[in-house]
């Protein structure tokens, strides 16, 4: 066929060669575009476990992270994951291109697992992986301690060493302090820095002594793995003099502005070496010189009736500073002690320095929460916030406080402190000693009016006074309310908080309760623990019950009877009774020790709601509330690891106040606490402290 003439050049040599490259070019094109926008390549992965120990091991609650190139059709790529040996797991997406595998529980210890990826893995352009993946990982062993210091059976190590235990891991910090003894005990300070444990010592160790460090249960790492017991030991540096308490302690805020200033060594001190040897800043005038504490432990010398100490003697082992005028407020004092002190057999003292911050006076403790603590170096009687906040120390004595009691307005304080029973105002004035001559008191109780003041005594021999009731407002001409009944000797015994390791009140501490106009009083007898009942106008003679008991009292004024925890059968069974003013008892229901009761609140229809302590099936102690007496009780706490102790309604009934000891270790305590009677609201206000008492 032949082209019109005017199309003759589509058959030019030059037209043909232009069509072939154009042509070539075209076919370019689409090679070059299917090569670069069409998608042809499977998806390739990383697979990865997300959480690893130092050493790179599986840790037990880790997850299994396939990171995929792009993304892909999850279907496919979950049907191509195993595990062996196979455990329940979960499927979890981040995006189209991470699959995230978690096991349904904690995977064993010590375990080597096999990941395998099989072929078939799709991405969106739909295509396949052909090949397979696999990786392996093994999981951690049980946590292990790796260095400690100083090292396992060191000796001579310096009194002021901090005790560094290295974990292979990060562990659980709670859970490790709970399971955590050292023999002797000794008071520190705890600190973590990831994976290392640091106990600083508040007061050098004791020299040349044989320390062991035990962490066992409940210690567990942060994938809650136990840790198998551990143990070290080392020995401290043989010494001279050495110090074992100062007073107020290192670092304490609200210490008492009448508070005196002491140092207690483990020997007899040169009074020669003294004068002077104590020095505050700011500057403060007063007076230094050795005295040896009250002790109850050892008639017939009986104590003293002298504030904080007894008279110089050839044993006395504690320096003391009495400021001439009370110390400033909300002020931080340095305290240096010179090295000049020597011991009788002239051995030298090491040289102290430390300080501490005042607080204020207190002109009223209504609706304040009284405690028992030794944070200033010696058990006082502390106030704070119903917060906790503003923690500050009302007495201040060098022997440990054992008992005391607020009168109903808040502006009165009687305590005992090594067998001597003082009042004063809540903020330190008029001081007064109460017991005369050598008698030995204790369990200080104001009656209901705050005219009186009941106290257990005994003799200077320690023999038994019975209970006796003293005038606030004469002082003078006090009278026998029982013949016999006293708490034992031995007050001065008791160390740290306050915390004998057996649940309730110790005999020491104040463990009786008055019907409201004051007439009848039932007493949880120090000698015994029988509670006895006592007609306070002496028409009736004392009345000893069936029930043995540890804890104190209460009145309830609208029951118009006293209730009280004890056992009737030789401790078989412990029950909360209530005890009417003629002496009939009734057992209501289970409990163990201490008890609190408050008035109708707008949670109650009706009854006197109750807070009391009860024991649980694995043995540990805890506080149960119920709205009425007898009602359902509904427990409040159930960690095993503490257990509970005296209770005490705000005024309101709305919130209890209670303290916590460890459960492994019930003379150590794990502070004070506040909960709601629903079982809300759980909350931690010290880290010391026992006894606490929610004032009116």
């Amino acid at each position: 066929m032949e082209l019109p003439k005017r199309l003759g050049w589509l058959k030019s040599g030059r037209f043909l060669r232009f069509l072939s490259a154009f042509t070539g070019l075209v076919i370019l094109a689409a090679i070059i575009y299917n090569a670069a926008v069409v998608d042809r390549l499977p998806p390739t992965y990383v697979i990865r476990v997300s959480s690893t120990a130092p050493g790179g091991r599986a840790l037990t609650l880790t997850a299994i992270d396939i990171d995929f190139s792009k993304d892909v059709n999850r279907d496919t790529a979950e049907q191509a994951f195993s595990l062996s040996p196979n455990v329940p797991h979960a499927f979890h997406w981040q995006g189209l291109n991470k699959l995230i595998v978690t096991p349904s529980a904690k995977l064993p210890l010590s375990t080597v697992f096999h990941v395998h990826m099989a072929a078939g893995v799709e991405d969106k352009a739909g295509n396949t992986q052909g090949g397979t993946g696999d990786m392996t990982f093994t999981t951690v062993d049980a946590p292990s301690v790796t260095a400690v210091s100083p090292l396992p059976g060191a000796q001579s190590v310096p009194v002021e060493s901090p005790i560094q235990i290295t974990f292979d891991r990060l562990m659980d910090p709670q859970k490790v302090i709970a399971g955590l003894r050292v023999e002797p005990s000794f008071s520190y300070q705890v600190s973590w820095k990831e994976a290392v444990l640091t106990l600083t010592p508040s007061l050098p160790l004791a020299s040349g002594t044989e320390y062991k460090v035990t962490i066992g249960d409940p210690a567990v790492d942060t994938d809650g793995s136990r840790l198998p017991d551990y143990t070290t030991s080392f020995r401290t540096l043989d010494i001279g003099l050495r110090v074992t308490t100062r007073v107020p302690a290192a670092d304490v805020a609200g210490v008492s502005i009448h508070s005196q200033i002491a140092v207690v060594f483990d020997g007899p001190i040169d009074p020669a070496s003294v004068d002077g040897a104590i020095r505050l800043t700011p500057p403060v005038s007063g007076s230094t010189k050795v005295v040896s504490l009250p002790d109850d432990r050892n008639p017939p010398a009986g104590p003293t009736a002298t504030p904080g100490a007894t008279p110089t003697g050839p044993g006395a082992n504690v320096l003391v500073f009495t400021p001439d005028n009370p110390l400033a407020a909300h002020t931080t004092y340095s305290v240096t002690m010179s090295s000049a002190v020597r011991g009788t057999n002239g051995q030298a003292a090491p040289q102290q320095a430390w300080t501490f911050i005042t607080g204020e006076p207190t002109l009223n403790a209504l609706n304040q929460i009284a405690f028992l603590t030794d944070r200033g170096g010696v058990t006082n009687v502390w106030l704070m916030n119903p917060d906790g906040t503003n923690p500050r120390q009302v007495t201040w004595e060098l022997a440990r406080v054992s008992g005391f009691d607020v009168s109903g307005d808040g502006s009165t304080i009687a305590y005992g402190s090594g067998g001597v029973v003082k009042k004063m105002s809540i903020g330190g004035d008029g001081l007064q000693t109460l017991t005369a001559g050598t008698n030995l008191e204790y369990a200080p109780t104001f009656t209901p009016d705050g005219t009186g003041l009941v106290v257990g005594r005994r003799d200077g021999t320690g023999a038994d006074l019975g209970y006796w009731r003293i005038p606030m407002i004469t002082g003078t001409d006090p009278k026998q309310v029982t013949t016999d009944g006293a708490p034992n000797l031995g007050s001065t015994s008791v160390t740290g908080d306050g915390l004998t390791g057996k649940p309730g009140l110790s005999a020491w501490e104040s463990r009786a309760a008055f019907s409201q106009d004051g007439s009848t009083m039932l007493v949880v007898r120090g000698s015994d623990s029988a509670a006895m009942l006592v007609d306070m106008t002496g028409a009736a003679p004392p009345r000893t019950l069936s029930i043995v008991g540890d804890s104190q009292p209460v009145w309830v004024q609208s029951d118009a009877a006293f209730y009280v925890v004890g056992t009737a059968d030789g401790g078989a069974t412990w029950l909360y009774w209530r005890v009417t003013a003629d002496g009939v008892t009734t057992s209501i229901g289970p409990a163990v020790s201490d008890i609190d009761t408050a008035g109708q609140t707008a949670g109650q229809t009706a009854g006197q709601a109750i807070a009391l302590i009860v024991r649980a099936g694995d043995g540990s102690i805890h506080l149960a509330y119920s709205a009425r007496a007898g009602g359902t009780l509904t427990p409040l706490t159930n960690d095993p690891a503490f257990s509970e102790m005296s209770p005490s309604f705000r005024p309101d009934g709305e919130m209890i106040v209670f303290g916590r000891v460890r459960s492994q270790d019930p003379t150590l305590s794990a502070g004070i606490w506040i909960v709601k009677p629903d079982g809300t609201g759980l909350t931690n206000l010290t880290l010391d402290g026992t006894f606490p008492r929610w004032l009116p």
